[in-house]
């Protein structure tokens, strides 16, 4: 659908709604990712929206400064909740970036995203460093160039290669798996236990199992999801191969609140949207099948009672517990599953530096790493003068970096993350990334370098006196999690569910997902108030023609109880420990289940 016809069609069912009567009114209760998107999506189909918002404007996306560094008329330093990275599979993100104006940009903000065309591959001491080209001059890629790039090519004599064609098989079964088995059989096993890890080498670990899954979403390869992981590594793998319109990889151009969230605010309230601050959702009022009402505190305590036509909770999964003995298990039973889904620390640290310091023109994974880091050299991207437009003049790049496992013990004190104080934490970090930087001769890292630092002041409790918490978590998508997500539509017939925890097209916790439910409690909506508007689009995932034959196939043979065809043992297995392959002739039980697959909330 174009974007005038589009435009048309909703300025249509505005008339119809005005005309018939009053506009009917919709409180969103989260103001993150997922509820800006919901409430700019009723707006544009003629619904009054009001948004209830109790931290900052694009929740975990948003980014902060740090009040009174700016000198001089300069801006205060930026700073992260953890660095902001676009990459291909991103759609539907992307397509209400495009409708948020900028300036004099034709696409909106999304003209604010740059290509960031390495990927750089650290290793302690900078013995086995690889970086990576993801650019788009470089062309479609096949694998066998990716693999070159990543100075793994099969037969080199590396001692990886077995395990590395190995690997390259469990890629491929995933992604020729039905989605029957992708939900049944791997949403239900780890994506430890899918690449057979137990006894494979600590190199094919770090590479191809646990660096995976420690370092871009956060999780344990032991408890992962394969439904999750595999999806991701599919997803990434497409963009990597030159699959799709957009760059593998891409960053804003600016801190993310200046390049995209303020601007989405100014552009929602210019169009009627009121965005109403320092409101937190207390209790949900449930009477006949219907919420009837929502109570709401400010920042200084006091109390305010609301009533709306229709209900999007949009506020994330640990908000989302507080309120299930508070109404919102009364609405929907259901919902309580939402309780037993996990979460875990991917938090941001910024470095603020007295020199230029571009390690790579992209991001950075440090594979040995015991906190899991990854970084990036933010000042390259963005379209200022860092000294003269941030801080007190002396600052000149920020090295914005994610530690991901906090419950490891790191090299400098011998502590896991939770157990250090702030100042140990950010002392902690920069001896893993120098620990992978210099190698005795050349020194990128070093301590004279670092002006100041800011860790994220979403994890409290580092310096004392209880344990440290973490109120802005990361829903981890364990295995067997599926289940325990709610879709948009609840037991209550006016109240929808948003956040990326809600069932979507992208597995995974991400800005993607938490568009997409947006998007999808709209639709659900529109569902219930028998609303003829066109439904807003989700976009579902790429899937190349010449493995849709081999997903038919292999959705027969899960349906018959048997292994996937290319489900072979790993080189390195001993036969009593195989899992069950096509060639020892053994079935499993189909494991069935109630939830529906990721396919029809495509568009």
């Amino acid at each position: 659908m174009s974007e005038v016809v589009s435009k048309r069609l909703h300025g249509l069912a505005y008339i119809v709604r005005t005309r018939a009567g009053r506009q009917k009114t919709v409180a969103v209760l989260g103001g993150g990712v997922a509820g800006l998107t919901a409430a700019m999506e009723l707006n544009e189909r003629g619904y009054d929206v009001t948004v209830f918002e109790p931290a900052g404007w694009g929740g975990k996306a948003r980014s902060t400064s740090l009040p009174g560094t700016g000198i001089g008329g300069r801006l205060d330093l930026p700073a992260e909740h953890g660095f902001r990275f676009f990459p291909s599979f991103y759609k539907s993100l992307p397509d209400t970036m495009r409708r948020i104006p900028y300036r004099n940009l034709s696409d909106g903000v999304h003209g604010n995203l740059c290509e960031a065309p390495e990927v750089m591959l650290a290793r302690s001491g900078r013995v086995g460093e690889r970086m990576i080209d993801v650019s788009t001059e470089t062309g479609p890629r096949n694998p066998a160039q990716i693999l070159r790039s990543l100075g793994l090519e099969l037969g080199n004599g590396k001692g990886l290669s077995p395990e590395l064609l190995y690997f390259a098989n469990r890629v491929m079964v995933y992604m020729s798996s039905s989605e029957e088995r992708r939900l049944g059989q791997w949403e239900n096993m780890s994506w430890w236990e899918f690449t057979r890890a137990a006894q494979a080498s600590e190199e094919y670990r770090k590479l191809c199992v646990v660096g995976v899954t420690r370092m871009v979403v956060a999780a344990r390869a032991e408890a992962s999801s394969t439904h999750t992981v595999g999806g991701f590594i599919e997803a990434m793998v497409h963009g990597f191969l030159g699959q799709g319109e957009a760059a593998a990889d891409r960053v804003l151009n600016a801190p993310t609140n200046t390049a995209w969230i303020d601007p989405w605010t100014d552009c929602l309230t210019g169009r009627g949207v009121r965005l109403e601050f320092g409101y937190r959702a207390e209790r949900l009022t449930v009477r006949n099948g219907q919420i009837k009402g929502v109570t709401l505190r400010d920042s200084l305590g006091r109390v305010r009672q609301l009533e709306s036509d229709w209900y999007v909770c949009a506020l994330p999964v640990e908000r989302v517990r507080g309120l299930l003995e508070r109404g919102l298990a009364q609405a929907d039973h259901r919902l309580t599953t939402v309780s037993d889904l996990h979460t875990d620390w991917m938090v941001g640290i910024q470095f603020y530096l007295r020199e230029r310091t571009p390690i790579a023109h992209g991001h950075v994974i440090y594979l040995d790493s015991p906190w899991a880091l990854t970084s990036i050299s933010q000042a390259q991207f963005w379209n200022v003068h860092f000294p003269s437009t941030y801080g007190d003049g002396t600052v000149e790049d920020c090295l914005s970096v994610d530690i991901s496992a906090w419950d490891t013990p790191g090299i400098l004190y011998g502590k896991p993350a939770r157990e250090c104080t702030r100042a140990e934490v950010a002392a902690e970090v920069w001896a893993q990334l120098s620990e992978a930087l210099d190698d005795g001769s050349k020194s990128v890292a070093k301590s004279s370098l670092v002006h100041s630092w800011h860790l994220d002041p979403a994890v409290h409790g580092l310096d004392g006196p209880g344990p440290a918490w973490n109120e802005e978590p990361l829903m981890i998508n364990t295995k067997g999690s599926w289940r325990l997500r709610p879709q948009a539509a609840t037991g209550a017939s006016n109240l929808f569910m948003a956040g990326d925890y809600v069932r979507c097209p992208v597995n995974l916790a991400t800005m993607e997902g938490a568009n997409q439910s947006g998007r999808a409690a709209v639709n659900a909506l529109l569902t219930a108030a028998n609303d003829p508007a066109p439904p807003a689009v989700v976009h579902a995932p790429y899937e190349p023609e010449q493995l849709r034959r081999l997903k038919e196939v292999d959705a027969q043979l899960y349906s018959q109880g048997r292994a996937h065809v290319f489900d072979t043992p790993a080189p390195w297995e001993k036969i009593k420990d195989r899992l069950p392959t096509p060639r020892d002739e053994v079935r499993f039980e189909v494991q069935r289940t109630s939830a529906p697959t990721p396919r029809p909330y495509g568009n």
